[in-house]
């Protein structure tokens, strides 16, 4: 590798490090580091815009790209849907107005993200070739007029997927006015019964087991006679369709898990195509929606880094009043928690530019929350933010959604200026910023994991057991609960290194091997401090009950029994007490008997497990284990025992209300706000605003910054 390109790395890396790492967070290093360093240098966010030309007639293609260049992007992402036009007529190709778009951007001063196109297919392949489309769950298949209807697991579709990246890579791999590529669009892992899905799974499932009585085993076949003779038996477990009883819970999380690696090999295919051509000298992404419910980022490979794509105003009153227009608050800290520590570099590829088309509801965004989300997600990490997109349709399926001009092409609609003027703002901040500052004390010491696995989510899923659960609403809960402490936070997973948090959360987290349970116990006799909540441990890696007692697997670790477990109807009431207070819950209660040594934090106040223990804490090693085994209603009681784990361990947090996120990037702190009320925020003696003020006001933003050891600003 050459001298100036090793350096890159090491630079395009630093802020990350700086920004979001707890001690030794430097030793790990993604697989591919390349891509992230032709990002920009380390203290710079990248802005970019969506356009389609082949949209808009060519005599205003010039226009368009010079202006948005003179509101200040730096580049334009085009391409990602345009398969029809690059592919006319099967197997011939035209990339004749894609290469004069590319010539106008570049003299307009913009770089160009192209997008590979195979999220929508041309007609002609679908008339030709319909097995191409994906079979829903009622044996329909989906057919030509809307975008992602395809069957990634059938070999004539992948063929043509194959032939037009390598097209496309092949003309522009070497264009030095390409800056990067996407892959797809928002990949997501639809359901698929077609016979190609059906024979795909077969083969996965064989080299999963090698032995059908292997995965007769897992599968539980046993039961109602539904044990195979053979993999070519087997057929795609459809939900639908079980009306009157339900499928084998591990057959269905093994769908969710080849949908999963289906949809990742496909990723990696095209990059692996790309990378041919363009080696070092373009990245290769994809935009994930922020809420990733059934794909799993984490199971690609061939990917530079990850982004995704956030809409937050659609419709939803997570915190009332008028947070409908402020937008859901955990969906961007979520997603920038999630997806940065993947390989330590992460872009907003999309975020909703004003007013959208295909919510239940679609409200206009409140004046003041783009340019919040905007501050947020540079405060998070983000290297680059895009947003979709430049010009407002005049027609077509989205021709209510809004973008940063308006319907005649040129004028900055109210939330275009909005994002206009925060570009400037950002930019302007980010010359400013350390890349060579590292995390504060004070930040560090409250560093948290949140360890999170799809697997575990699906298998949630699969068997809720009430209504009331909601897997992802209650991962919500959790994260909004750490939030509040000030805490920076990732989300990491089983095989991650623990010891580098001095705090470890991990809500719900149903399937818990020895070896995890073991790794916990090391991690908190060595110093850590680890959360754990109701349904962890209920079942082995396999998704079964361990033959023994109720959580068998961590008992030892939370030196407390577990009776048993309930869940009330909304109809039915039941109450938890703790510190002179009383919470109503209804989801979930794990029933808990301590054990010498392990201290009650919360009792259930009713019904026949009355006084005996929801919450408990007990000190091991150097470290302690809480457990909190209730879900109430609001969550308030959930927040106040994550936040004593803090105190009790002698760890200054804040106490932001919800909504409210505080982070840290080169040097600076950041706050910005997705609650309804004003938020009185007290600055630190001797710190200097360089960016809005407190009170913090609804989507407001307070950038600040404290002295160093010298008593400098």
């Amino acid at each position: 590798m050459p001298k100036p390109l090793l350096a890159a790395l090491f630079a395009a890396f630093a802020l990350t490090a700086a920004v979001a790492a707890p001690a030794g967070a430097g030793e790990r290093q993604p697989a591919r580091l390349q891509g992230a360093a032709l990002l920009h240098q380390p203290e710079q966010m990248s802005f970019g815009v969506y356009y389609y030309p082949e949209q808009w007639p060519q005599e205003q293609w010039q226009r368009d790209f010079d202006g948005m260049a003179k509101l200040g992007f730096e580049f334009t992402h085009m391409a990602e849907f345009s398969w029809t036009y690059l592919e006319p007529k099967e197997g011939q190709y035209d990339f004749g107005w894609l290469d004069h778009a590319i010539a106008l951007a570049h003299a307009a001063g913009l770089r160009v993200v192209l997008g590979t196109p195979s999220a929508a297919v041309p007609s002609w392949m679908g008339q030709r070739y319909p097995q191409v489309y994906r079979v829903d769950e009622h044996g329909q298949r989906h057919e030509h007029g809307i975008r992602a209807e395809v069957s990634l697991t059938d070999p004539t579709y992948k063929a043509f997927v194959a032939k037009i990246v390598t097209a496309m890579a092949a003309r522009y791999g070497h264009d030095p006015r390409v800056w990067g590529w996407q892959i797809d669009n928002e990949p997501s892992a639809f359901p698929d019964f077609s016979d190609s899905a059906r024979k795909a799974f077969q083969d996965w499932l064989r080299k999963k087991y090698g032995s059908i009585d292997a995965m007769n085993t897992a599968w539980a076949g046993s039961f109602w006679s539904t044990r195979y003779d053979s993999f070519d038996e087997v057929l795609l477990p459809n939900t639908t369709l079980a009306a009157e009883d339900k499928l084998s819970p591990h057959a269905v999380l093994d769908l969710a898990r080849f949908r999963a690696d289906t949809q990742a090999q496909f990723l990696d295919a095209q990059a692996e195509i790309i990378h041919q051509y363009a080696g070092k000298r373009q990245w290769v992404t994809t935009d994930y929606t922020n809420v990733s419910t059934d794909t799993d980022p984490r199971r690609a490979r061939a990917l530079d880094f990850p982004t995704f794509t956030l809409y937050p105003v659609a419709g939803t009153n997570a915190l009332g009043g008028d947070s409908y227009a402020i937008g859901k608050p955990a969906n961007l800290m979520e997603a920038a928690a999630y997806f940065r520590p993947i390989n330590g570099t992460f872009g907003v590829m999309e975020l909703q530019p004003g007013q959208v088309n295909w919510a239940s509801i679609n409200p206009q965004p409140m004046p003041g929350a783009i340019r919040m989300w905007m501050w947020h997600a540079f405060a998070s990490g983000a290297s680059l933010l895009a947003t979709y997109r430049y010009r407002h349709p005049l027609r077509g399926s989205e021709m209510y959604h809004e973008g940063i001009v308006g319907t005649d092409g040129v004028t900055p609609s109210r939330t275009g200026r909005e994002y206009i003027n925060t570009m400037r703002d950002i930019k302007a901040l980010a010359a400013r910023l350390d890349p060579n500052a590292k995390l504060p004390a004070r930040l560090a010491a409250r560093y948290t994991g949140y360890l999170w696995s799809q697997d575990v989510f699906w298998d949630l899923e699969i068997q809720p057991q009430t209504t009331l659960w909601h897997s992802w609403a209650y991962r919500n809960g959790y994260t909004l609960a750490v939030q509040t402490t000030g805490a920076p936070m990732d989300f990491i997973s089983e095989q991650d290194d623990f010891s580098r948090y001095p705090f470890l959360i991990a809500p719900a987290y149903q399937m818990v091997s020895p070896a995890l349970a073991a790794k916990w116990k090391r991690y908190v006799e060595q110093g850590g401090h680890l959360i754990l909540t109701s349904r962890t441990g209920q079942k082995n890696a396999l998704g079964h009950f361990p033959e023994g007692p109720w959580y068998a697997t961590i008992l030892d670790l939370i030196g407390a029994d577990v009776d048993g477990f309930d869940m009330l109807p909304p109809s039915a009431d039941g109450e938890v007490k703790a510190d002179g207070k009383t919470w109503a819950w209804h989801r979930w209660a794990d029933i808990l008997t301590p054990r010498p040594g392990t201290e009650v934090l919360a009792t259930y106040a009713d019904h026949y497990y009355a006084g005996k223990a929801a919450a408990t804490t007990r000190k091991l090693g150097k470290g302690s284990v809480t457990m909190i085994g209730v879900s109430t209603d609001d969550g308030e009681l959930e927040r106040a025992l994550v936040r004593s784990v803090y105190q009790r361990a002698g760890v200054a947090i804040e106490d932001l209300p919800t909504g409210v996120f505080h982070d840290w990037r080169g040097g600076y702190d950041f706050m910005v706000s997705y609650n309804p009320k004003p938020f009185a925020f007290p600055l630190p003696s001797g710190a200097q605003a360089v960016q809005g003020q407190t009170p913090l006001a609804p989507a407001g933003v307070l950038v600040w910054k404290e002295k160093d050891a010298a008593g400098q600003p």
